[in-house]
């Protein structure tokens, strides 16, 4: 593997990432109390998915109809025929076209409900630095295993924005990272983060490449290698498991996590990441309406049943997320 050096000429330009969210004084994405920040653009296409407004890596629409009082004024103000006036059971309703938009933001200046909204903001990595740093202070306050905080990663997919992303990490001086990642990026990419991410929250899915074909959209080839690269290269690892029922908590799959959690001590642990249905709702606001799996969300039992046939197959370093 040849790892390329830094062109420093593309490297004084200007790069800029897409985030689509901010989440300040998160606990649930890595130790103590840390910034996330959710990056633009996914390779995959997992049917569970909870941020389905992170796929497109550009910004985008986002119309909630149970704000919209039907005023149409937003069907005068696009002029790409995006809002359209139908009518339907004698009543006028609104349909929206989302293939024709292109994410001017003309349709909310006249929106007076904020029924709309357009998904993805534009930032330097200076300029999400100067948005990290005002958390700073909080990072220092120590979690109950005695572990201060930092920033978080995620998305999306944050290797989706490579170049971005390295730059940024290179504006963190001194702050703990951490990144989820689904691992569906080239090798000589996560070979470069060595150093540079102190702790990789990595998505484990499915074993089976089918199978991980069929919930996300591509088979896991790549991804169990990059799993093994970080091992092997002795990055710090949390295995974060996203499991439901009757579709990935099969013995095979367990077997595999626990073996894998095993064999590589650097592995911290495994985390049960129970199925919501929070990214249904999202969906249908963004024009992918019928396109995720909406089944009942998770319960408690289940998950502690799951945590059980973990222990039973020897796993100790388990814990629900």
């Amino acid at each position: 593997m040849t790892v390329q050096p830094i062109d420093q000429h593309n490297y004084n330009k200007e790069i800029k990432g897409i985030l689509f969210d901010i989440q300040r004084f998160s606990v649930n994405d890595g130790p103590g109390i840390r910034t996330n920040l959710f990056f633009k653009g996914c390779p995959l296409r997992c049917k569970w998915c909870h941020n389905p407004e992170s796929y497109r890596p550009g910004r985008q629409l986002s119309f909630q109809p149970s704000a919209c009082t039907g005023c149409m004024a937003c069907v005068l103000a696009c002029t790409r025929g995006v809002n359209q006036a139908v009518r339907e059971g004698g009543r006028e309703l609104l349909a929206v076209d989302y293939s024709r938009c292109a994410a001017c933001g003309e349709c909310l200046k006249v929106c007076c409900y904020d029924a709309r909204s357009i998904i993805g903001r534009e930032y330097t990595a200076r300029e999400l630095n100067e948005q990290i740093l005002v958390d700073r202070a909080y990072y220092q306050v120590k979690d109950e295993e005695g572990n201060t905080g930092g920033v978080t990663l995620t998305g999306g997919e944050p290797m989706s924005q490579f170049p971005f992303v390295e730059r940024l990490l290179d504006e963190l001086d001194g702050i703990h990272v951490c990144m989820e990642t689904s691992g569906f990026a080239p090798e000589e990419q996560f070979a470069r983060l060595l150093g540079k991410v102190d702790l990789f929250l990595f998505d484990y899915k499915a074993t089976d490449p089918e199978k991980h074909r069929e919930f996300c959209g591509v088979d896991n080839r790549l991804i169990q290698s990059n799993l093994k690269f970080l091992c092997d290269h002795g990055a710090d690892i949390i295995l974060r498991l996203p499991l439901i029922a009757g579709l990935n908590d099969d013995e095979a799959h367990f077997k595999a996590v626990a073996g894998l959690v095993e064999r590589y001590p650097n592995i911290r642990r495994a985390e049960i990441m129970a199925y919501h249905n929070l990214g249904v709702s999202k969906a249908d606001q963004i024009g992918m309406a019928g396109e995720l799996w909406d089944q009942e969300n998770t319960s408690a039992k289940q998950k502690e049943v799951w945590l059980r046939r973990f222990k039973d197959l020897g796993l100790t370093k388990i814990k629900i997320g």
